[in-house]
C-alpha cells in the first residue's frame, strides 16, 4: 500500500488531503503539533496522528519512521521549512508543499503583500501562469518566505518536488473564513449589503476539495513542477455573495460603489481588490489530467452551514480567530449606515 505523511494534516486543508488520500487507496498519517485528543468531528477521518513539532528536525525525521512515498507539507511558513524538507529525501519518495497566489508579482515587481494602496497593486495578467515572475526569496514577509521555500525545493534533484499555488482556499473549519464576512451580516439581518470597486473584480478561490483532488493526482504522479490551484469559473465578489445569500436563503439590496469611494474599510470584502487576481489552470489540466470536483456555487453552501453552527452562541472571534485579525474592524454597521445616507439609500 502507497504511504502518505501529512504535516498540520488535522487543520482544515490537511483534513481533506488526508481524507482524499485515503479514499484512494492510501495509507496515511498526520503529524500533529499536539497530543492532546483529537476534535470528535475529525476522530478517526484523518488517519494515524503523530505529536511532532516541526520545527524540529529529529521529531520530524523520527515521525516519518521508516519513511514514506509521499511527504505532503500544508504548513510550510518558515524560509528554512523548504531544505528541512529537502533534508528528509532518505525518508521521502517524493514532496508536495502547499505554497500560495501571494508569490506572484507583476512586471513591475509589486505584489499582493506590499500593495498598500491602490496604485501598488499588482497589475496581473489574467489569467496568471506559473511562469509568473514571483516575489524574490527572503524572511521578510509571508510571500517571500514561501518564495524561499518553493526555492529550495525547485532547484534541488535529489527527490521530485511539486508545489501548488492556491488562490483563497476555504471550507469547512478554516479558522480564516472570507465567507464570514457576509454570513455574519445575514446572520445579523443586514437588509443591505455594500460592495467596493462594484463587487467587479476576482480573487480566485480555491475548495479546499479541489485543492485534494490536485494533491492526490501529484502524489499519483511524481515530479518537479509548479502547478496554481483555483475554482473553475471564479466568481467576482458580487458573484461570491449571491452564492452565500443563495446558499443562506438571504434576500437584501446591494449596494455597488465605484472605485473612487472604495477608500475605506467600509465595502471592502476579502475578495476586493482594484483589479483582478485569477489563476491558470492549464498545467495542472495537461500534466495530471486534473479536473475539478466542485465550483465555488456548488461547494460554499457546506461552508455557511459549518460557520453558522459553529459560532451559534458563541463569540465568532473564539472560533474564527484568524478571521478575526483582518475582519474585526469590518462589521462597523454605524458606518456602512452613514455610507447610505450620504447616497441617499435609506
Amino acid at each position: 500500500m502507497r504511504t502518505a505523511f501529512v504535516l498540520g494534516g488535522t487543520g482544515f486543508v490537511g483534513r481533506a488531503i488526508s481524507r482524499v488520500l485515503r479514499d484512494a487507496g492510501w495509507s496515511v498519517t498526520v503529524g500533529r503539533r499536539t497530543s492532546e485528543p483529537l476534535p470528535e468531528d475529525i476522530e478517526g477521518s484523518v488517519g494515524d496522528v503523530v505529536a511532532l513539532d516541526r520545527n524540529d528536525d529529529d521529531e520530524l525525521a523520527a515521525g516519518l519512521g521508516e519513511g514514506v512515498d509521499v511527504l505532503v507539507d500544508t504548513i510550510p511558513y518558515r524560509a528554512r521549512d523548504g531544505s528541512q524538507l529537502v533534508a528528509m529525501k532518505d525518508r521521502v519518495g517524493s514532496l508536495i508543499a502547499i505554497s500560495t497566489v501571494s508569490v506572484y508579482s507583476d512586471d513591475d515587481q509589486r505584489s499582493l503583500d506590499e500593495a498598500g494602496s491602490a496604485e501598488e497593486f499588482p497589475d496581473f495578467p489574467v489569467p496568471i501562469l506559473e511562469t509568473q515572475v514571483t516575489v524574490t526569496p527572503g524572511d521578510q514577509t509571508y510571500s517571500t518566505r514561501k518564495a524561499a521555500i518553493e526555492e529550495a525545493l525547485l532547484q534541488q534533484d535529489d527527490l521530485p518536488a511539486t508545489v501548488i499555488r492556491p488562490g483563497a482556499i476555504y471550507g469547512p473549519h478554516d479558522t480564516q473564513c472570507r465567507e464570514w464576512f457576509f454570513v455574519k451580516r445575514i446572520l445579523d439581518r443586514r437588509p443591505v449589503v455594500i460592495l467596493g470597486y462594484g463587487g467587479r473584480t476576482v480573487f480566485h478561490p480555491t475548495s479546499v476539495a479541489n485543492l485534494a483532488e490536485l494533491v492526490k493526482l501529484a502524489a499519483e504522479k511524481p515530479s518537479t513542477r509548479v502547478l496554481n490551484c483555483g475554482d473553475p469559473s471564479p466568481p467576482d465578489a458580487l458573484g461570491i455573495e449571491r452564492c452565500i445569500a443563495a446558499a443562506m436563503g438571504h434576500e437584501w439590496t446591494e449596494v455597488l460603489l465605484p472605485p473612487r469611494l472604495a477608500l475605506t474599510s467600509v465595502g471592502r470584502t476579502p475578495w476586493s481588490g482594484p483589479k483582478s487576481v485569477v489563476l491558470d489552470m492549464n498545467a495542472a489540466r495537461e500534466e495530471l489530467s486534473y479536473r475539478p470536483i466542485t465550483s465555488y456555487p456548488e461547494a460554499v453552501g457546506e461552508v455557511c452551514d459549518w460557520v453558522t453552527a459553529a459560532t451559534r452562541d458563541l463569540d465568532w472571534r473564539a472560533v474564527l480567530p484568524r478571521a478575526a485579525e483582518y475582519l474585526g474592524t469590518r462589521f462597523d454597521y454605524d458606518a456602512e449606515d452613514r455610507l447610505l445616507a450620504t447616497l441617499g439609500r435609506v
